[in-house]
């Protein structure tokens, strides 16, 4: 296949099979997370060919060629087949995902008198955006994204609070969705802190 004219647009569909390609090479190992975390940011901010050259040039079977479309690519399959959902519901109980978990595309969480902490600063994490579908009652939820994430919060409070640390600033990364409601409960949303070789 002849690559295409750097200056043309590139297609949501394209992206996604970038980002598959690139999921598949950290899951052989071929990729460090913090790699692959970069380079899924710069193909989901690329508007053009041009933008997206060497993401992955240094890979295996690639030739340095974006992907063709049609038949979609084992990587695209194997992405695929990610989980679409996620449904955590704890009662008076802690919960947390943290390292390197593998996020879906939607997250429900129904969480009664119970501390949540969701951790996606290393997550491996294969679309665009991430639904978060929250109905607190008496909780607290701790949303932790990934550099160059943002989110958009929408949550309906009652005796409730929100504090949202990441949001939208003209980045193109990756962007979070959260939404659903919160009764007597908090929710924050922020980055990583980091101090010295501490990250929490």
């Amino acid at each position: 296949m002849s690559t295409p004219d750097p200056s043309m647009r590139v297609s949501n569909a394209e992206r996604e099979s970038i980002i598959a390609k690139l999921h598949a090479a950290t899951e052989e190992g071929r990729l460090e997370l913090d790699e692959f975390a970069e380079r899924s940011r710069e193909a989901y901010a690329a508007r053009t060919y041009g933008e997206l050259e060497g993401l992955l040039a240094d890979l295996p079977d690639t030739d340095g060629q974006l992907a063709a479309r049609g038949e979609a690519s084992p990587e695209a399959r194997r992405a695929a087949n990610t989980p679409a959902e996620l449904r955590l519901s704890p009662k008076a109980s802690a919960i947390q995902r943290k390292g390197e978990w593998l996020a879906p595309r939607r997250i429900v969480l129904d969480a009664k008198a119970s501390s949540v902490k969701l951790d996606f600063s290393s997550a491996v994490i294969g679309t665009r955006e991430v639904d978060v579908e929250i109905d607190a009652g008496a909780s607290s939820v701790e949303l932790i994204l990934p550099d160059g994430a943002y989110a958009d919060d929408e949550l309906d409070l009652m005796a409730g609070a929100v504090k949202n640390l990441c949001e939208y600033k003209g980045m193109q990364g990756l962007r979070f969705n959260v939404t659903g409601k919160a009764r007597a409960s908090s929710v924050k949303i922020r980055f990583q802190h980091r101090f010295l070789w501490w990250r929490w």
